[in-house]
């Protein structure tokens, strides 16, 4: 993310492209980062309505989002907007004809709408809910789940000491509840007991794979769960950012809502009845999930993926909050490849070595805080593939990256990590090779350099024991001469090298000498 200085008051835009509204929240930011939001619109497009049951997004749904995109363009005009940021998440990112779906609108509109990973989304979402709970922060002793029901997924972030532990997207949105859910003429009852049996199995998948029964802090983010907290904690005052429902109080609740039909839910409490279908089978998945958790009570932040994308806009702006969002993608980063079962001190050792060599030529490459950040992913995963097999693990490597979400690593970015893991030995990038040539130019250059720093790295740990504690270089006409402080011997590292090296020599026309 490249830094800007700050300037002038700017006017920014976030689209998101939801499974069952297209939203958009225009605001200023002003150089010190402070956020006032000019509108917040929402119109309906039922994406997921087709995507999820067929795969495909059918032509009037297409053109009814393309006319609702061209209505908040002449929304925006007046504005002056500086910055646009569009994002599709779960309805477009199944769907078969993503990419009709996306040239089209680009075409129409010339909105260039981007698909974000389910990490990203979670990675959006953290950010928005840290925010609101900037005044009563969550402790980071305790391990807090952050949980938000879509209309077409469910996303999950465990979080214990301010670090990433589990991130997870699970089809367990709304629209497919409803749709599990839709036949009529169905007695409560029944309904409230297909419900359960429909969201069971994945809770249970979920339970197995995450530590669940840790969780001392439930936070729910979704219209429904504030639907919740507006019934339940109304003394907590219209304007505040976080609710707090008690435990017991939000389970009785959510099982009286399952019990009501949608048209009771309606004439109830006075809802458009498209708000209603889904209400009671949402919170009974909220529900189910808090009961498998110890926590004592539900917190409701009055935030969305649209205030995770005006953040960024910020960071942008000053630069807040890129540190934490770093740590968050390494801390992700790792716990893949302890999941993966590899060398852990070894992978973050020659992340450091590869970060100090990256900042030591930094006048050789000219990259930027993007590129230090895929070249540490690249190396905390470099060796992940040896999991499935130690021949050919590099490519096996490839293939975890590119398959794994990285807490807030955008798709774009984990091809470019997946690569630069890839080359860290054996072959060289090469016109065959397709995930490299699927890159823009741009980014094989980046992977070219980034890849000839890792190789470099990873032979100065050749022995695995962590022996170069420090390194400096001297760049020279034709060389690049490494002074390592070490009293150890490293043979196995300067045979390495002659293996390894080859790469820098191509990418950056020297020779790398090792000296101790």
């Amino acid at each position: 993310m490249a830094l800007s200085p700050p300037s002038k008051t700017q006017t920014v835009a976030a689209i998101d492209v939801g499974s069952n509204a297209i939203r958009m929240v225009v605001a200023q930011i002003d150089e010190t980062g402070r956020v006032q939001t000019l509108e917040n619109l929402q119109r309906a497009v039922p994406l997921g309505e087709d995507s999820f049951p067929t795969g495909h997004i059918e032509r009037e749904t297409i053109n009814l989002a393309i006319e609702v995109l061209r209505g908040y363009q002449k929304i925006m005009e007046p504005y002056h907007v500086d910055r646009l940021r569009a994002v599709a998440t779960s309805a477009v990112r199944e769907a078969l004809n993503q990419d009709v779906f996306l040239e089209r609108v680009y075409m129409s509109t010339g909105i260039n709408v981007e698909v974000v990973t389910g990490s990203e989304e979670a990675r959006l979402l953290y950010a928005a809910v840290l925010d609101a709970f900037q005044n009563d922060r969550l402790p980071p002793e305790d391990m807090s789940l952050i949980v938000e029901l879509g209309s077409g997924s469910a996303q999950l972030s465990m979080f214990h000491e301010n670090k990433v532990v589990f991130s997870g997207t699970y089809a367990l949105g709304t629209i497919r509840l409803r749709k599990a859910v839709s036949p009529a003429h169905r007695a409560p009852v029944e309904t409230v007991d297909l419900i359960k049996r429909f969201i069971l199995p994945s809770i249970d998948v979920i339970e197995h794979g995450s530590p669940l029964r840790e969780i001392r802090h439930f936070v729910g983010v979704g219209g429904d769960v504030r639907f919740a907290a507006d019934q339940i904690a109304k003394d907590a005052g219209a304007g505040a950012r976080v609710k707090t429902i008690k435990r017991g109080d939000f389970l009785r609740f959510a099982a009286a809502m399952g019990k009501l039909s949608a048209e009771e839910v309606s004439k109830k409490y006075s809802l458009p009845y498209q708000d209603c279908d889904t209400l009671g089978p949402a919170l009974l998945t909220y529900a189910e999930l808090l009961r498998r958790t110890p926590a004592k009570a539900v917190r409701v932040p009055y935030v969305s993926m649209r205030d995770g994308i005006l953040l960024d806009f910020v960071a942008e702006n000053t630069g807040r909050g890129l540190d934490e969002l770093e740590e968050q993608m390494f801390s992700s980063a790792e716990h893949i490849g302890q999941r993966y079962q590899h060398d852990v001190e070894h992978a973050r050792h020659v992340a450091f070595l590869a970060c100090q060599m990256f900042d030591l030529l930094a006048d050789e490459h000219r990259l930027g805080r993007r590129e230090r950040r895929l070249l540490k992913v690249a190396a905390l995963l470099h060796e992940v593939g040896m999991y499935i097999s130690n021949r050919s693990h590099h490519k096996h490597t490839e293939y975890v990256v590119n398959n794994s979400d990285v807490f807030g690593l955008r798709v774009e970015d984990r091809s470019v990590a997946a690569c630069v893991a890839r080359y860290h030995r054996r072959s060289l990038p090469k016109t065959t090779h397709a995930n490299y040539m699927a890159l823009n130019r741009a980014d094989r250059t980046t992977v070219s350099k980034l890849a000839a720093l890792l190789r470099v790295a990873d032979a100065l740990d050749r022995s695995h024991t962590r022996k170069v504690k420090d390194l400096k270089v001297e760049l020279r006409r034709d060389e690049a001469i490494l002074h390592v402080e070490t009293g150890e011997d490293l043979t196995l590292e300067r045979l390495a090298m002659r293996g390894k090296g080859d790469m820098f020599e191509e990418v950056f026309g020297k020779k790398i000498i090792l000296q101790s």
